[in-house]
């Protein structure tokens, strides 16, 4: 056992500078994973089993205590300590099964930094959104932020989104929900999500209202799986260390075509409009370095400026708004990149060697938001062209 303990003191200390091929050390970064969900979707109770179960995983919850059903949450997840159960999850509670209750009430990195002071009694970190938060400005602060940067950018990589939909009223609520812009809280949570979990299908009606409400998730985010839960009974590494933001596989058009046909999870459509969410998934060709670079402008130009690229054959403003940007693509002379971004923050990165399984022989591009009809994809493939 001594043995065992030396072995990664030797590498972390000496074989990390001297390859840049140790991508392990990489992952050594704390993957997080930003969970959110309708109000009584079933979200403490998904966040009580990961907090409980013995399922192997050691994970560090940090528990929302902002907005009205804080309190309620609070007493619907009702974690005690082992040692005494009169103690509840206040600041950091150690669990049974090797994972910590945070019960932390700074927003954001503040969050996050107070727990990585404990850094080395967990390798996963949850992150609890109040029922009604957008997870989108939550999950771009672990990219073009300064403060991140410098500090938690070195220890912590953003691993996905979960949001848990109600299967009862999940489609009353996204009818419903109204806001300002025309975007209710509820579609930006779908529309920002990497993976969903439609909660309480025990106690749906008929197997025709659950294949709606899929259909309606996939109107909003058609590259998000879904998997049916009840009771939020799901396997945890369908949302625990699933690197949606790292690994181009998920985005990959084999694997938007075929995935989870086993695991409950319903096929893609191609396009589909929900009260003005819509979303867009295009085939892109092999590109060029020349071609790459015009279509980051295009992408630039419409989660900045929010608007079309103007040219001759079309003067008029084209309003658009993105909530969620993925992609793949691939280039003429055989490199991968995968684009992610969330509202106006994006990043497009090199697929490492390591990560390409067979290279495809085109890419993918997926949008979600507002204004993506018949001229923003003809916007688009003019500049492909």
């Amino acid at each position: 056992m001594e043995s065992d303990d030396d072995i990664p003191t030797l590498i972390d200390h000496g074989e990390e500078p001297a390859t840049s091929s140790e991508t392990p050390q990489e992952v050594r970064r704390t993957p997080c994973t930003i969970i959110s969900g309708f109000l009584g979707a079933g979200k403490s109770t998904l966040l009580k089993r990961i907090l409980t179960e013995k399922h192997g995983y050691r994970i560090a919850v940090i528990i929302n205590e902002f907005g009205d059903s804080a309190s309620i949450e609070a007493k619907a997840i009702n974690v005690t300590s082992p040692d005494d159960p009169a103690v509840q999850s206040e600041e950091v509670l150690e669990l049974a099964n090797g994972c910590l209750c945070c019960s932390i009430k700074d927003a954001g990195i503040a969050a996050i930094e107070k727990l990585m002071q404990r850094k080395g009694a967990f390798d996963y970190i949850v992150l609890e959104t109040t029922g009604l938060a957008d997870p989108g400005p939550i999950a771009s602060i672990f990219w073009q932020n300064e403060e991140y940067s410098a500090g938690l950018g070195k220890e912590i990589i953003l691993d996905g989104v979960v949001c848990v939909v109600d299967a009862v009223f999940g489609r009353t609520q996204m009818e419903e929900d109204h806001s300002v812009d025309g975007i209710g809280e509820s579609l930006r949570q779908i529309a920002s999500s990497d993976v969903v979990l439609l909660n309480k299908t025990d106690l749906v009606q008929s197997e025709n209202d659950l294949l709606e409400t899929e259909d309606m998730i996939h109107r909003v985010n058609p590259s998000a799986p879904i998997y049916r839960t009840t009771h939020g009974n799901i396997d945890i590494s369908r949302i625990i260390n699933i690197n949606a933001y790292r690994m181009a596989d998920h985005i990959r058009p084999s694997a938007l075509n075929e995935a989870g046909a086993d695991l409950g999870m319903v096929a893609q459509p191609k396009h589909y409009e929900l009260r003005g969410i819509s979303s867009l998934q295009m085939t892109i060709p092999p590109l060029s370095l020349e071609r790459l670079a015009k279509l980051e402008k295009w992408i630039q130009r419409v989660l900045w400026d929010k608007e079309l690229p103007k040219d001759d054959s079309s003067p008029d403003t084209h309003s658009i708004q993105i909530l969620r940007c993925k992609g793949l693509f691939v280039m003429e002379f055989g490199k991968e990149y995968i684009l992610q971004g969330v509202q106006t923050m994006y990043e497009i990165s090199e697929v490492n060697g390591q990560d390409v399984h067979g290279l495809p022989s085109a890419g993918k591009l997926v949008l979600i938001g507002k204004g993506l009809d018949a001229v923003a994809r003809s916007s688009l493939v003019s500049v492909l062209a």
